[in-house]
């Protein structure tokens, strides 16, 4: 009986630390990304990894409600930063293509 109460904290202790890691992790990305630290796509595919390891995660059982709820808050501010960072992108895009156009020896748009 004491060893299935060990083995229960244990699991229980490795969830926990389960879901701080993704958190923290997603966390970081969002911190870097906002920073430009940390390209867009590379980000994207890190979040999307991370997304699919708490999938993984929460099917096994291994995620506590506010374990889940805490991942959703993260995953939701990285989505943020990363549209707004692609919006930037662009913005950017837009502005660098509008001031080409109209540059002597280019098409002009109609």
């Amino acid at each position: 009986m004491a060893r299935q109460h060990h083995r229960d904290n244990v699991r229980s202790a490795n969830n926990h630390r389960a879901e701080a890691t993704l958190v923290t992790l997603t966390i970081q990305i969002c911190g870097l990304l906002h920073e430009g630290a940390l390209d867009s796509r590379c980000a994207a595919k890190l979040v999307r990894r991370l997304r699919k390891e708490a999938e993984i995660v929460s099917e096994a059982g291994r995620i506590t409600k506010s374990g889940q709820k805490d991942l959703l808050h993260a995953f939701n501010a990285v989505d943020v930063v990363l549209h707004s960072h692609d919006a930037g992108l662009l913005v950017a895009a837009n502005a660098a293509l509008r001031s080409t156009a109209g540059a002597p020896g280019t098409l002009a748009s109609t």
